[in-house]
């Protein structure tokens, strides 16, 4: 008895395994789908985090026309302070050049933009975000001061399989104060 209860369990086992790979074929690629999907996803928001790293670091290191390689050629770039609303690579490029070399918060040593609370959405080729993100600058006594924090509302796209900005907006949340008038 014993011995055809060991064979039942193992024809029922048998039964199991085979039903489950014959008859599961559409499960299994849904499976896949569904884990493609999310991993492509993933990396969509990865490469869109890097996007907002390298807008930090080119501004850090005045590499401008890298700055202006982040955007797509129809961007729009809507800065906070004096920068106003630009268009296209070369215009916001020219308006970041035009910003630093005023240096309206009379900003000298170094300096560092940090960003975080990021939110992205994506739709396909397209994705939206919101993110937080502070200016420190040197302070006299050489020790870091937040200057600037501020909140961005973007648009980017995938241009040739890379996320850009459509559109960027900044909004100061708490402004720099303005240097001293010299007398």
């Amino acid at each position: 008895m014993r011995s055809f209860l060991s064979l039942l369990a193992i024809a029922a086992v048998a039964l199991g395994v085979l039903s489950g790979c014959s008859g599961n074929t559409d499960k299994s690629a849904d499976t896949t789908a569904n884990a493609e999907k999310r991993l492509s996803q993933l990396e969509d928001r990865e490469a869109i985090r890097q996007l907002l790293i390298d807008y930090g670091h080119t501004l850090d290191t005045r590499d401008f026309a890298g700055f202006a390689a982040l955007f797509a050629d129809d961007a729009v770039y809507v800065g906070g302070g004096p920068t106003g609303e630009s268009h296209g690579p070369a215009e916001i490029r020219a308006a970041l050049e035009k910003t630093f070399a005023a240096n309206p918060s009379g900003v000298s040593g170094p300096n560092m933009h940090l960003f975080f609370n990021e939110t992205i959405d994506l739709d396909g080729d397209k994705a939206t975000g919101v993110s937080k993100g502070v200016f420190t600058v040197q302070n006299a006594e050489q020790k870091p001061d937040m200057l600037i924090f501020a909140t961005y509302h973007d648009m980017f796209v995938r241009v040739n399989g890379h996320w850009k900005f459509e559109r960027r907006e900044v909004h100061g949340d708490i402004p720099a104060p303005r240097k001293p008038a010299s007398d």
